[in-house]
């Protein structure tokens, strides 16, 4: 028999074969694989490694993550609390990722997790914005966590939103529940 961690990595292998060819039917194909880049944003030099980068059919470009767990969720990515993809396309769009050149527009989580019985997860954390607004929205949180915190002379916040920062093996460390509760 197939014991379970096989049957798993079958079924991950069957769901990005069904990614991939729907990929190539609508003229995509894959740029680069642990493409690393960098730009300044809002006076701050910004570093990231996209898991992978497609060219889309129209010559712009899909910027691509992936998750062994559950990609963030849509409603903190709303909020400002998400913005890997959005910062890794702020990258792209400013020419940062070495020969690589085109506009970002396709963000997306390829989660290898369960979803509603089946397997794999397609996550656009830009689903709910207008087209071309996600970066605008990445930019704009993060210029302002900048301004408050690098630039800034706020003190560091320590889960600024606890919603969208479930408990971390060091919470201990940080003595929380000293903290919350009180101005």
């Amino acid at each position: 028999g197939v014991c379970p961690s096989e049957l798993r990595l079958l079924e991950a292998i069957d769901w990005i074969a069904g990614l991939e060819r729907n990929n190539k039917a609508q003229g995509r194909r894959p740029l680069k694989a642990e493409g690393e880049g960098e730009t300044v944003l809002a006076g701050v030099t910004v570093h990231g490694r996209a898991d992978r980068i497609d060219r889309l059919a129209d010559g712009g470009l899909a910027i691509i993550d992936y998750k062994t767990g559950a990609p963030p969720t849509q409603k903190a990515v709303n909020a400002g609390f998400a913005l890997q993809l959005g910062l890794l396309g702020l990258i792209g769009r400013a020419g940062g990722f070495d020969g690589i050149s085109g506009d970002p527009e396709a963000f997306e989580y390829w989660s290898l997790t369960r979803h509603k019985g089946s397997f794999g997860k397609l996550m656009r954390p830009d689903k709910d914005m207008p087209p071309g607004d996600f970066l605008d929205h990445a930019f704009d949180n993060f210029a302002e966590a900048v301004q408050k915190w690098l630039t800034g002379s706020e003190p560091f916040t320590a889960k600024l939103n606890p919603v969208y920062a479930p408990y971390g093996d060091y919470d201990q460390l940080i003595r929380l529940d000293e903290w919350y509760g009180r101005q």
